[in-house]
């Protein structure tokens, strides 16, 4: 049996978040990732802009949700409403948080009953995940409708050989208490992973003081994940996966007095897929069923005001083929339906085709193609395309990177049923989003890959976006469009002392009018030094710069102010696996 670690963390700062560390700059080219292709690739062979934390950047950092851990990656904007657990979202490249994809564990857990359909990233926790990839740029190809901005996909730790857990528990101001636990094991036949962590907080209030505000909005937050692994034969296994939070927080009123406002959110996924290797490990292909639930209600002094309830099924094949040392074909079949319980009795499903071909019969050099047929029941058929490149020069170990794009994302449930403000229906003639978007970058490694250099240049322009206006309900404004740059770097100074820096540049405007769009600044800039001068020692700065954005795109416009946050860190291990903060 393992040794079953128990970690006492006693965090005494005035909050619990701070920005990421990446991985060593020796240990970035070499990751394994799924995301890009939908099948394990090295990091160096994706023509793509990827972002990779691991679970070691997680624990170092000491970061209780996902949110916080996004900060540091270039081209993301993060857009959250009042203080512990507020509504969240994430925005890829200018794109806006409800045209990014959230998966965990494969599984899309985008809210099928919210206004766009976004995730609320809000009091997603970071425990107990291996690592986080973030895909940018228009992924509609293999990931579907939704994918414009980019994907951001998270993968659960594995049951391993013989049995462990570890557990912890955190303490800090605001009267916050954070912990979690989790047993894993199994063997070469069967292995699990059981989870459990919850975070509690008597939280803070944005709300003015000096309207009479001075109750505090705290968040219970709760989850639990389980994964089942089985190897029925040498070609065959078998994985199950469930996961549910329970989420309750306080939120201010419109004011500018607050009152005894209440949120509630549950959320439900589960799935189970079949892995068929076939043609001596050649042909690999993998067979899904996965279903999730969000159901979402807020009160006003226990009386309910609001209530949405939203519902996804997703069936699922993918084929990888590799034909010989050149080439690998990328195929699939999809179905999905979504339903939005209070919004419509009506069910929403789109049937699709995918495919994608990949060369690597030229050292260095990786090209792919890829093409999808989605054929929505209300909308009709749309073909999407994709092709990405990469070169690698050997000699300086420059990396050069290429890709053209096709996104579609099809509108919400909520925006075709939805109307008001003496409107007599929804609006019936509402058009799908569509998307074409580029990148062009490099990567280059000095000094013995102890530091890596990036530079991106990005463009994505979205056709008949979608939006709000109180006279005609949701329509499809002209265009939109998001292009810019991102620049980072990655370096291990010497064996003790790691530093991470990415500034990112994006002008996002709407056609229309030329005004910018709103939650999406032009600058964001984040560093972190991380120093370890021993064993026992780990200390770490990160500092965000988030430059001024517009709030709002109704008169009077209102914009938010830039900010900047700065958070530092020290621990100290006490004996073995017992370590404070």
């Amino acid at each position: 049996m393992k040794d079953l670690p128990i970690k006492l963390l006693l965090a005494c700062s005035s909050g619990l978040i701070s920005t990421s560390n990446y991985a060593l700059a020796e240990n970035v080219v070499d990751t394994i990732i799924v995301t890009a292709n939908r099948r394990p690739q090295p990091l160096s062979q994706v023509g793509s802009s990827v972002s990779v934390l691991t679970a070691d950047d997680l624990e170092r950092n000491q970061q209780s949700f996902v949110l916080d851990a996004l900060e540091g990656i270039p081209g993301v904007a993060i857009s959250q409403n009042g203080s512990f657990g507020g509504t969240a979202s994430v925005s890829l490249r200018g794109a806006g948080g409800d045209r990014t994809v959230l998966l965990i564990d494969g599984v899309q857990l985008n809210d099928v009953s919210s206004t766009g359909g976004a995730y609320n990233f809000g009091t997603l926790d970071t425990y107990n995940i291996e690592r986080i990839e973030v895909l940018r740029g228009p992924q509609s190809t293999l990931y579907g409708s939704d994918a414009i901005g980019g994907v951001i996909n998270i993968i659960t730790k594995t049951g391993g050989d013989g049995f462990g857990g570890k557990m912890f528990v955190e303490g800090g101001s605001f009267n916050t208490q954070r912990g979690g636990a989790n047993i894993y094991g199994g063997d070469e036949k069967l292995g699990f992973n059981l989870s459990a962590s919850g975070f509690n907080t008597g939280g803070i209030s944005a709300a003015d003081e000096n309207d009479g505000n001075t109750e505090k909005d705290g968040l219970k937050s709760y989850n639990f994940n389980g994964k089942l692994t089985s190897q029925l034969s040498e070609n065959f296994r078998l994985e199950a996966l469930s996961r549910y939070s329970d989420n309750s927080g306080k939120f201010d009123s419109f004011g500018p007095t607050d009152g005894n406002n209440i949120s509630n959110t549950d959320e439900f996924s589960g799935t189970v897929r079949g892995y068929l290797d076939l043609v001596g490990g050649r042909f690999t292909n993998t067979i899904s069923g996965e279903y999730s639930d969000i159901n979402r209600q807020n009160l006003t002094n226990d009386v309910q005001t609001f209530e949405a309830q939203g519902e996804r099924i997703n069936l699922d094949y993918l084929g990888v083929f590799t034909v010989d040392q050149d080439w690998t074909v990328t195929g699939g079949l999809q179905h999905e339906q979504t339903k939005s319980k209070t919004a419509s009795e009506e069910k929403f499903s789109i049937n699709s085709v995918f495919g994608e071909l990949a060369f690597t019969g030229v050292e260095g050099l990786v090209f792919t193609s890829g093409v999808r047929y989605d054929d929505h029941e209300t909308f009709g058929g749309k073909t999407t395309f994709r092709v990405t490149g990469s070169y690698e020069f050997a000699e300086t170990g420059t990396r050069l990177i290429a890709n053209w794009g096709e996104g579609f994302k099809a509108p919400s449930i909520f925006q075709l049923t939805f109307f008001c403000c003496g409107q007599t229906g929804p609006n019936i003639d509402l058009k799908p989003e569509r998307a074409t978007g580029y990148e062009i970058g490099f990567e280059q490694s000095i000094m013995d890959d102890h530091i890596l250099l990036n530079a991106t240049y990005f463009h994505l322009k979205v056709k008949d976006a979608i939006d709000f206006d109180f006279s005609l309900g949701y329509v499809n404004i002209n265009n939109t469009r998001s292009e810019g740059f991102e620049l980072g770097v990655q370096a291990e100074v010497i064996n003790t002392v790691r530093f991470n820096g990415s500034y990112t540049y994006t002008d996002a405007k709407n056609l229309a009018d030329n005004s910018q769009l709103i939650r999406e600044p032009k600058h964001r800039v984040s560093g972190s030094l991380a120093w370890s001068p021993t064993d026992q020692i780990s200390t770490s700065v990160n500092v965000v710069h988030n430059g001024a954005e517009k709030q709002s795109s109704f008169s009077p416009v209102q914009t938010l102010d830039a900010w900047t946050r700065v958070d530092i860190r020290a621990s100290y291990e006490l004996v073995k696996d017992l370590r404070t903060s």
